[in-house]
Parts: C-alpha cells; structure tokens; sequence
C-alpha cells in the first residue's frame, strides 16, 4: 500500500516510502541513502514530516516508530553546516539536533510528477 500526502509548501503530491530504513543514521549518510535510492527519492523536510504525522501517523498508517530513541527521524531541513531538524513521532514537533553526527530514524519521500 502507496502513502501519498500534500506537500505543505508546493502542495504537489510525495510518495512516502512504507518502511523505513532498517539502521539509524547520521544525517549525511541518511541524505545519501534516500538520494541513492534513485527515481527521486529524498530526505523529507521537516514541514512534510509535520504533515505525515498529521494525516499518517495519528490515523495509524505508515509505520512509524514512537518509542524512544527510534521515533527520531531526521529531516532535510538544515539549522546551519553543522545541525539540522529532526521530527519526534512521539509527540510530532521537530527539534533543532546538536550535530549531525547522531544517528536517528530515516524515511524517504519523493515529490511525484
């Protein structure tokens, strides 16, 4: 089963993959492996992840984690070089991370043509 949302910003149509990736990872290895999953996948960025726990995750689809510390999903939206936003499916508010170089969960999205 395809989950679909509504980009919050461009209100185009994602795909968000089903499951997620099945390590944790640090924010760059999570950008590369959405990237290299090819055909457009990406990582989502922090508004699309208030989106899918809004229209997802409270009406029970897609999987997501919400124990603790694997419902720590990091986002593609960046603070600064060094830090990015990551979405909390415990409580659905994104935080500011203290370096990338934590790992946490990953999930694809792509926008859809």
């Amino acid at each position: 089963m395809s989950l679909y949302i509504e980009s919050p910003i461009t209100g185009e149509q994602i795909q968000v993959a089903e499951n997620d990736f099945s390590d944790r990872m640090t924010w760059d290895q999570a950008m590369s492996a959405c990237e290299g999953l090819g055909n457009g996948w990406r990582l989502p960025n922090k508004e699309e992840f208030e989106v899918m726990y809004e229209h997802l995750h409270t009406e029970g689809k897609g999987n997501f984690k919400d124990s603790f510390p694997e419902f720590q999903y990091w986002s593609s939206s960046e603070i600064d070089a060094d830090n990015a936003w990551y979405f909390n499916f415990e409580d659905g508010i994104a935080y500011y991370s203290n370096g990338k170089n934590s790992t946490k969960s990953v999930r694809a999205v792509r926008t859809l043509p």
